[in-house]
C-alpha cells in the first residue's frame, strides 16, 4: 500500500516561488482514507499473494478479482494512479497457475506502455516465483520466437497482430487463450478504435473457433459509456467496475497565468523544482514547444541534469523514463505520448500547457500528479501568435467553467465495429485466417480470393523514417537504424527534418543533408550545425478536390435559402512545399543594460529598465522546394457546405464562423471522435468550405451529418443566440483547434458570432423577436468592453470587481496579458458607487459567477460585504495610483 503521505508545505513554497502570492486556486481535491481488504480474504494461493506483495487490496481490485474468478468479462474505470494493474494481475496469474496449458494476451496502444506494464508483469512472475516466460510482440519481433513453447503470457500491440493472426506460433497461442487483456482501452476510439475492434474480433472468433473461451478484460479512464464502448469494441457484454476503493492525498488545481512572463515562469518552474527537490512533469500540445523548452535547459550547465524530454519519435523512451524515475528532482518536458498509464509513483506536479483536447485527455494527465503524496496542478493557458490565450484556454480559467472540466461529463468513447467503410476488409481478412488455421474447407473459389491489401489500423503512416547523424553513418551503415537520433512520424519528418531543415537534440544543433531510402525505411542524414535558437517549420497544406470521374462523386446540391450543402467523395491532396526558416527569442533581459535580471525584479535592479520577458518566433525567411512533396492523395468523404456571398455583408467571416460550428456540434449529434473529422476551404471560394473523415476511405461521419443537416443548423443557432459573450468564445462558436485559420495571403480568416446569427435566423425563418425570446437570460451580464483609452480601466473591473481570471480577461479585450498587467498596476483603487451607501472603494473580491461578492469601504458607513449581482454597483471613474 502506499506510504504516508508527505506534507505539502514544500508544495506551497514551489507555488510561491514560481508565482509569488498570485496563484489563483481554481479547485481542491480533498484527501481520503483507502478502502481496504485483507489479500489473504480473497483465497489467493501463495504464489499469487508473494506476486501482489502487499497484504491488503483496494476494494475495486477485490471486486475486479472476484468478477474474473466469476467468469464476468470486466471493464475497470477507476480513476488514474487507482492500481487498476493490480486488479487483474492476481485473477490473470491465477487463471494460468490452476490451467497449465492456458495462456494470456496483454493488448496496448504504445510500444513504451507495453515495455513499462511488461515490467511489472515481470516482477509479479520473478516474486511469485512462476515458471513461465513473458514475451513481447511489438517492433521488429518475431511471431515465432515470442509466441513459443513455455511462452505463457505476452505484451503485443495491436498493430502487430493485426498481420499476424495467421502466423502458425500465434495460432497455437490463441488455442489455450484464457484471458486477453486490454489496458488504457479508452485509446481505442475513432477511426482507430473502429479498426482495432475489427482487429480484436478477428482474434477473438479465431482463438474461439480453435477451441478457446478466452475472458476479456479492459482497463480504461474514467469515460462517458464505458459499458457500450467495451461491447463496441470487443463484442462481449462486459460488468463494470468503477467505484475506486484507492485512497486520495488531495490535490490543489492552479491557475498558472505567467502574466506575459514566459521565461520567469519555466526558469522558475527549473530553480523551484530543484530547490524544492520536486519531480514536474510538463504536457504540451505541440512537440515544437516541448523540444524547443527541453533544449533551452538541456543546454543550460545549471539545468542541463534536471531537463528530460519524452515524446513520440524520440531515442530510447524508456531510458529517458527511466532517468526521470531515478532523479531526484526536475522537470520532464513532454507530449500526450506519456499521457496513457505510464506510471511515475513520486510525480508531484503536473503542469497542463494549454487544454489538451478533451476532459478525457486532461483528467489523464492530471491524474499522473500526487498519487502517492498530495499533488499540484498547474493549468498554463496557451497563447497564440497575438499573445492571446486561445479561446478554449480563456473559457476554462474560469473557475466554474475548470470545475466542469474536472467534474463534468466525460466524452464518450466512440467505436463503430460495423462501420460500412471498415468492417468488409476485416470480414475478407477473417476468412484468410480461419482458412490458414485449416477451419475452412480450402475450395478453389476460396483460394481465388485474394487476401485484402495490407492496410494500418491507424489509418495511414507506415513509411518509417530515422535520423541518423552523417558521421556514424559513414562508420556504421544501416546498423545506425537500431540506434537512430530520432524517428519521427511521416508528417514531422516532412515538415521538421526536411532537407536543410535546422534542429535541435539533447542541446546540440543539427541541420539534414540528405534522404536516403533503405529497405530498413528512409535515413535521414544530419550533420551537427551550430545556430542557437534558428530551427526551420516545414510549409503544408491540403487541397480538396471533387470528382465526377472514377475516383467517386459529389451528391446534388440539397438547398437551404442562402445555404447550399452536398455530400460525396473527395480526394485530399496534401503537399509540402517549402519552409520557413525561424528564429525563437526565450529571454528575460532589462532593455536598457541588457542584463539578466533575477526572477523577483520587476524592473532592473542595475538601472532602472524595462524587463523584456518572452517566447516568440521571429520569422527570418521563407524557401520552396524546387519540387513539392505530395502524399498520396487521400480518398475519404466529405460534406461541403456553402453561403451566398450576398446573403451577409460579412460571408467570409459568416462562413468561418459556421464552419466552427459544425466542427462543434457535428461530435456531439453524431456521436464521434473530434479527431475524426478535419476541414478546409475550397480553393478560392472562401465561402464554400469542407468537413471530411479523417480516415482513408471515410467513416460515415460526414454522411451522417449531411443527413441531420437541418438539426445541426438549428443547434448552431441556439450557440449563436447564448449571451455569454459578443465576439464568440468557446462557450458558444469558437473551437479548440482551427484547421483553416488564415488566408492564402497569410492574414487571419475573420469570425463573426453576431452576423453568424443574422443569417441563421434568417436561414431558418426566426424573427428578430422570436430569437430575442429565445435568448437565454442570465442574472448579472458582464459590461460589454468598448476598446478605447479606458481599456485599463475595464480590464481592472472584470478582473476586481467580477473575478474574471487574467485569460479571461485578455481574451475579452483581445490585449496581450503582460500588457494587462501593466496597464493595471498602474489604476488606483477601484471606486464604486452604491444606490444606498454613496461611493466607496473595493478593498476586495472573492468567489465567482453568481457567488461573487464585494468588501467595499464606504466613508462614513465602513466596510459592506456584497452580493455583486444584485448589489447594484456602478464603477466610477480612475485615479492614478500615486
Amino acid at each position: 500500500m502506499p506510504p504516508v503521505p508527505k506534507p505539502s508545505a514544500h508544495l506551497d513554497a514551489f507555488l510561491r516561488d514560481i508565482l509569488g502570492g498570485g496563484a489563483a486556486l481554481l479547485h481542491e481535491e480533498e484527501a481520503s482514507a483507502p478502502e481496504l481488504v485483507r489479500a489473504d480474504a480473497l483465497g489467493w494461493s501463495e504464489a499469487v499473494q508473494r506476486g501482489f506483495a502487499f497484504p491488503q487490496v483496494y476494494s475495486h481490485q477485490a471486486e475486479t478479482y472476484r468478477r474474473m474468478s466469476a467468469g464476468e468479462h470486466v471493464i475497470v474505470t477507476t480513476p488514474t494512479a487507482s492500481g487498476k494493474t493490480g486488479a487483474f494481475f492476481p485473477a490473470v496469474f491465477e487463471r494460468l497457475e490452476n490451467d497449465p496449458e492456458a495462456t494470456a494476451l496483454f493488448i496496448y496502444p504504445l510500444v513504451a506502455l507495453g515495455q513499462d506494464q511488461r515490467g511489472k508483469l515481470d516482477a509479479f512472475r520473478q516474486l511469485g516465483s512462476f515458471d513461465w516466460g513473458i514475451g513481447a510482440f511489438q517492433g521488429n519481433a518475431n511471431a515465432a520466437e515470442v509466441f513459443r513453447e513455455g511462452v505463457r503470457m505476452v505484451t503485443a500491440t495491436p498493430d502487430k497482430l493485426h498481420w499476424a493472426l495467421t502466423q502458425p506460433a500465434v495460432q497455437r497461442f490463441l488455442s489455450r487463450l484464457s484471458v486477453v487483456v486490454l489496458d488504457e482501452a479508452h485509446s481505442y476510439r475513432g477511426g482507430f478504435g473502429s479498426e482495432v475492434a475489427g482487429m480484436l474480433r478477428r482474434l477473438l472468433d479465431l482463438s474461439r473457433a480453435l477451441g478457446a473461451d478466452p475472458q476479456v478484460l479492459l482497463s480504461t479512464a474514467t469515460i462517458g459509456n464505458p459499458a457500450q464502448f467495451a461491447r463496441e469494441l470487443t463484442g462481449v457484454e462486459v460488468q463494470e467496475v468503477s467505484e475506486s476503493g484507492a485512497g486520495r492525498q488531495g490535490k490543489r488545481y492552479v491557475l498558472a497565468d505567467h502574466g506575459g512572463q514566459p521565461r520567469r515562469f519555466w526558469d522558475g518552474v527549473m530553480q523551484a523544482a530543484i530547490r524544492r527537490e520536486l519531480k514536474v512533469l510538463a504536457f504540451f500540445r505541440g512537440r515544437s514547444r516541448a523540444a524547443r523548452l527541453y533544449g533551452t535547459y538541456r543546454a543550460s550547465p545549471q539545468y542541463a541534469k534536471h531537463a528530460h524530454l519524452y515524446m513520440s519519435g524520440t531515442s530510447d523512451r524508456e531510458g529517458r523514463l527511466n532517468e526521470f524515475r531515478r532523479a531526484q528532482s526536475g522537470v520532464m518536458f513532454a507530449t500526450n505520448a506519456l499521457e496513457a498509464g505510464v506510471d511515475i509513483g513520486d510525480l508531484e506536479v503536473v503542469i497542463l500547457d494549454g487544454y489538451p483536447g478533451s476532459r478525457m485527455a486532461f483528467r489523464q494527465m492530471a491524474g499522473r500528479a500526487g498519487r502517492v503524496s498530495p499533488g499540484l496542478v498547474l493549468y498554463l493557458p496557451a497563447l497564440d501568435d497575438r499573445g492571446l490565450p486561445h479561446p478554449v484556454d480563456a473559457f476554462y480559467s474560469n473557475a466554474g467553467n475548470f470545475r466542469e472540466l474536472l467534474l463534468g461529463p466525460l466524452e464518450k468513447a466512440v467505436v463503430e465495429a460495423d462501420n460500412p467503410f471498415l468492417a468488409p476488409r476485416h470480414t475478407e481478412r477473417a476468412r484468410v485466417e480461419r482458412l490458414s488455421a485449416g477451419l475452412e474447407p480450402s475450395a478453389p473459389e476460396a483460394q481465388a480470393r485474394s487476401s485484402p491489401r495490407h492496410w494500418n489500423l491507424r489509418g495511414e503512416g507506415g513509411a518509417k523514417f530515422y535520423v541518423i547523424e552523417e558521421g556514424e553513418w559513414a562508420k556504421h551503415g544501416a546498423a545506425c537504424f537500431n540506434a537512430p537520433l530520432e524517428s519521427p512520424a511521416q508528417h514531422y519528418a516532412l515538415t521538421e527534418k526536411h532537407v536543410d531543415a535546422v534542429f535541435e537534440l539533447e542541446g546540440q544543433g543539427y541541420r539534414v543533408t540528405r534522404w536516403l531510402e533503405h529497405p530498413n525505411g528512409t535515413a535521414i542524414l544530419a550533420e551537427k550545425h551550430a545556430a542557437a535558437g534558428i530551427y526551420t517549420r516545414g510549409l503544408y497544406g491540403a487541397a480538396i478536390q471533387t470528382s465526377n470521374g472514377q475516383n467517386g462523386q459529389m451528391g446534388d446540391w440539397q438547398r437551404r435559402g442562402p445555404l447550399v450543402f452536398r455530400h460525396g467523395e473527395v480526394t485530399v491532396r496534401r503537399r509540402y512545399t517549402g519552409y520557413t526558416l525561424l528564429k525563437t527569442v526565450f529571454e528575460r533581459v532589462c532593455a536598457g543594460c541588457d542584463r539578466e535580471p533575477g526572477l523577483s525584479e520587476r524592473t532592473c535592479a542595475a538601472c532602472g529598465g524595462r524587463i523584456q520577458d518572452r517566447m516568440q518566433d521571429h520569422k527570418l525567411s521563407e524557401h520552396l522546394f524546387d519540387e513539392a512533396t505530395e502524399l498520396e492523395p487521400l480518398h475519404t468523404r466529405a460534406l461541403e457546405v456553402g453561403i451566398d456571398p450576398k446573403s451577409s455583408e460579412l460571408p467570409d467571416a459568416v462562413a468561418h464562423t459556421l464552419k466552427h460550428l459544425l466542427q462543434k456540434l457535428i461530435p456531439e449529434r453524431v456521436a464521434c471522435d473530434e479527431n475524426d473529422i478535419a476541414g478546409a476551404f475550397r480553393e478560392g471560394r472562401n465561402t464554400y468550405f469542407f468537413l471530411y473523415d479523417d480516415w482513408k476511405g471515410g467513416l460515415g461521419v460526414t454522411r451522417r451529418a449531411f443527413e441531420q443537416m437541418d438539426e445541426l443548423l438549428r443547434r448552431a443557432l441556439e450557440l449563436c443566440q447564448k449571451p455569454c459573450c459578443q465576439d464568440g468564445c468557446y462557450a458558444c462558436t469558437s473551437v479548440s483547434r482551427c484547421y483553416s485559420p488564415f488566408y492564402a495571403s497569410g492574414e487571419r480568416r475573420p469570425t463573426s458570432k453576431a452576423a453568424t446569427r443574422l443569417y441563421l435566423q434568417e436561414l431558418l425563418g426566426v424573427s428578430a423577436a422570436q430569437a430575442e425570446a429565445q435568448t437565454q437570460e442570465v442574472a448579472a451580464p458582464l459590461p460589454v468592453p468598448v476598446l478605447d483609452s479606458t481599456w485599463a480601466a475595464q480590464a481592472r473591473e472584470l478582473i476586481d470587481l467580477y473575478g474574471l481570471s487574467l485569460p479571461e480577461v485578455s481574451a475579452r479585450l483581445g490585449i496581450p496579458s503582460r500588457e494587462i498587467v501593466r496597464a493595471v498596476g498602474e489604476q488606483g483603487p477601484l471606486r464604486l458607487a452604491h444606490p444606498s451607501f454613496g461611493e466607496g472603494v473595493l478593498m476586495q473580491g472573492a468567489g465567482s459567477g453568481d457567488a461573487r461578492t464585494a468588501l467595499v469601504y464606504f466613508p462614513g458607513v465602513g466596510q459592506k460585504k456584497l452580493l455583486v449581482k444584485v448589489a447594484g454597483l456602478k464603477v466610477l471613474g480612475q485615479r492614478a495610483a500615486t
